[in-house]
């Protein structure tokens, strides 16, 4: 409680003299920033944990203690895909709904075509 106190104290200056939020928007842009940078991270780490569950599963084909480990491993690389393309689904639905600008994209790693010669 007393941080909440505190923190309204030393907001108080700010909004009695209407001075510009521009700090405040400028941290929450970099927040935006930082978050769209990690979304494709976390899915990318996803899907290798996946794979890396397979790898297990298929190279102890005869150790069961490993080959449960790596069937572990797979579904819980699967269930973290789920989730992180659910919520990003149901945030894009809400988003649409509310009528919020913007649109719910990921930057994706850019596609490096070879010339050919």
């Amino acid at each position: 409680m007393k941080k909440v106190v505190i923190a309204l104290l030393l907001t108080t200056p700010m909004l009695s003299f209407a001075q510009s939020l521009t700090a405040i928007n400028d941290l929450a842009a970099g927040f935006g920033k930082i978050v769209n940078t990690l979304i494709p991270v976390m899915m990318a780490l996803a899907v290798l944990a996946f794979f890396w569950g397979l790898v297990k599963y298929i190279a102890s084909a005869g150790d069961e203690t490993a080959k449960e480990s790596g069937k572990n491993l797979m579904i819980w690389g699967m269930i973290a895909l789920f989730v992180m393309v659910a919520l990003w689904g149901i945030l894009g639905w809400v988003q649409s709904q509310l009528g919020l600008s913007g649109s719910v994209t990921s930057s994706a790693p850019p596609s490096f075509i070879i010339p050919t010669t």
